[in-house]
């Protein structure tokens, strides 16, 4: 029986009630890490407010595709601790070469309904075939399409279907060898090809359905077929929307969760902190002006625990293309910034930890990033990545020292004096006003470095720029000399993580433009050189060039990036800072070490594996779990190396 609007509201806000009284009665006490608990008799339902609304339910065309991890299953999923396990694959090979490789799909998955009913259809392998021909058709506009490259014949496929040629997806290297055999063919081997598999272009499409509802497929949750974990029954936009646990779905015993309840508020942001104090929700984020608050009270300290560190890097960066106002002196900063010292007085002049109590005022240590790569990305040798090669004794050294900042600048004032600079120099440092902690943290940053190094050297003046289109008008237009930036991964090897500074790429963090600091020698240590509009260092380049040609043996690979990572942060052309997408405090009622772990992909964003607890995880108990988590992931690794599995 469907419920009406106003029905559907009036029975949440008696089953809220019902969690307010008994939130903290049910269950085992364990802050998280105990027997699961109950918060609506025998049920485990998780409650949540949220203030983003689904844009599309398409999920061929978006970007992004966590939206339905928790509704359609990938072909492999990634485990708590962060290893590649089976999921509509019973199993893979790969060939010698490690280009083709060959999935066993799983047999007697079905197709449902968003109401749970079969659809008459099971997953076959020419489902996965499906989605990837929709993707390369450019009709269909879908975000994800340059992914695909990789495979044999997909880019001339797609530009020859875009110039209206004659397109032959025969010459793709993408087939349904028969109902459960499905082989990817690459142009060149790819030893993270595993991780690439858990993004939206990885769900599979029911070939009949797609046919079947033509434009109408993907208009609501109604309009696409699920074989995931759960069932999106219930949906009204900008009101609620409503999961129930899958109680077909081929892996149910390790589903524990009964239903996801997802209540609409456009003020989500201010008010979910309440609303967990109000037994309403069982997560939020606890606004960083509230912490203090929540901390100085034993009992709401009970309730909070830190944010589980995100995979987005941040990091400050040098501008070698000044394209901002002349009165910020542009001409010599292009000097200024090509000299290897001066760069280097700011590297050690910054307190990351004095700079991060912006995010953290508790625990900021913990979310300081000495390296571009964060820790607990991927590991070789039975180490850590940041601890191989000339990176390690980055990772491991504290890169706040105001004695080497201090020679720093006087080699550089020496060297600048020279070329005809004068003091101080002045250095543009924009920020985004659309965060109140990056406000906060411009300031922090801007007295720091002058008060470190002194105005007789530098004289910063920081800008606050809106939220909207801020890296267009920002970095993407040189409009500054110094300015924090950041980059997430888009898949499981240190290579992504080169990303921002190649050569030719789109994202290039670090422009030089034709014409402009003609004073630069290309492959100089210390100096860039530019090539297109874009950085060039002879010396980064070819280290990464010959890192990313070993796909065999990955510890070689993974040392070989460490080590032009390390040279990369040495010549201090970019400043590592911090691990800041998820800093902050949070309430929940679910563990983070249950949850499927993956820096990339669609993994993170399931419930899978996951149990709702009668308590939320406190401080202590976070820290003590993750230290037990970090060993057991690192002896997990170890283990899946040494028997040559790919994870």
């Amino acid at each position: 029986m469907k419920l009406g609007r106003h029905v559907k509201k009036a029975l949440m806000v008696l089953m809220s009630a019902v969690l307010a009284t008994g939130m903290l009665a049910c269950g085992k006490s364990g802050s998280g890490s105990g027997t699961s608990g109950s918060n609506s008799g025998d049920e485990e339902v998780v409650k949540l407010v949220y203030s983003s609304e689904i844009s599309e339910w398409n999920y061929l065309v978006p970007s992004s595709g966590g939206t339905w991890a928790n509704y359609i299953d990938t072909l492999v999923e990634y485990d708590n601790y962060g290893l590649c396990q089976p999921c509509l694959a019973e199993s893979w090979t790969k060939s010698e070469d490690g280009c083709t490789w060959t999935f066993k799909i799983r047999e007697g998955v079905e197709w449902q309904k968003y109401d749970g009913s079969l659809y008459g259809e099971t997953l076959k392998a020419e489902d996965f075939v499906t989605t990837i021909k929709y993707i390369l058709d450019p009709s269909n506009a879908a975000r994800t399409a340059d992914l695909l490259f990789v495979f044999v014949g997909a880019e001339d496929y797609y530009d020859a279907m875009a110039n209206g040629e004659e397109a032959d997806f025969e010459t793709v290297g993408v087939k349904a060898l028969d109902d459960y055999t499905l082989e990817f063919t690459l142009i060149n081997p790819i030893s993270y090809f595993l991780s690439m598999l858990t993004y939206n272009w990885g769900y599979p499409t029911c070939a009949k359905y797609l046919e079947e509802m033509g434009e109408d497929f993907g208009l609501d949750n109604k309009s696409i077929l699920y074989n995931g974990a759960f069932l999106c029954k219930e949906f009204e936009s900008e009101s609620y929307r409503i999961d129930y646990a899958n109680d077909q779905y081929w892996d149910k015993e390790n589903i524990y969760i009964d239903r996801i309840e997802r209540t609409y508020n456009a003020e989500e942001s201010t008010l979910a902190a309440e609303l967990f104090l109000r037994g309403e929700v069982t997560y939020a984020d606890i606004p960083t002006n509230q912490v203090d608050e929540w901390m100085a009270d034993p009992e709401k300290a009970k309730l909070i625990r830190p944010s589980r560190g995100s995979s987005y890097s941040y990091f400050f960066l040098f501008n070698f293309w000044p394209n901002f106002p002349e009165e910020y002196d542009p001409d010599t900063w292009t000097i200024a910034v090509n000299n290897i010292n001066f760069r280097k007085s700011f590297y050690y002049a910054l307190d990351r930890e004095a700079a991060l109590t912006v995010y953290d005022s508790y625990n900021a240590e913990n979310f300081i990033l000495r390296t571009i790569t964060p820790d607990n990305f991927v590991a070789a040798g039975g180490k850590d990545y940041t601890q191989l090669g000339d990176l390690a004794a980055i990772t491991n050294t504290d890169q706040h020292q105001e004695d080497k900042a201090l020679e720093y600048k006087a080699k550089a004032m020496e060297e600048l004096k020279a070329e005809g600079v004068t003091f101080p120099i002045k250095v543009y440092m924009p920020y985004n006003t659309g965060s109140t902690n990056q406000t906060n943290l411009a300031q922090v940053v801007e007295q720091q470095l002058e008060r470190t190094l002194g105005t007789d050297y530098i004289d910063i003046t920081i800008e606050g720029y809106p939220d909207t289109d801020f890296l267009n008008v920002t970095r993407r237009a040189g409009n500054y000399s110094f300015m924090m930036s950041y980059w997430g991964p888009d898949y499981a090897d240190p290579l992504t993580y080169t990303d921002p500074f190649a050569i030719g790429q789109k994202y290039n963090y670090i422009y030089m433009a034709d014409g402009m600091a003609t004073q630069v020698a290309e492959g100089e240590g210390g100096k860039l050189g530019f090539d297109g509009g874009y950085w060039t260092n002879a010396v980064y380049d070819e280290m990464v060039n010959a890192a990313a040609e070993e796909v065999v043996d990955i510890e070689k690979r993974y040392t070989e990036l460490a080590n032009a990572e390390a040279w990369l942060i040495d010549q201090a052309f970019v400043i590592p800072f911090g691990r800041l997408g998820a800093t902050g405090y949070v309430a929940s009622n679910l563990s983070p070490f249950e949850s499927q772990y993956a820096p990339f992909g669609v993994s993170d964003s399931r419930y899978k594996y996951q149990h709702y607890y009668a308590e939320p995880m406190d401080s202590e108990t976070y820290f003590a779990e993750l230290e037990k988590w970090e060993a057991e992931r690192a002896k997990r690794i170890a283990e899946a190396q040494a028997e040559g599995r790919d994870y």
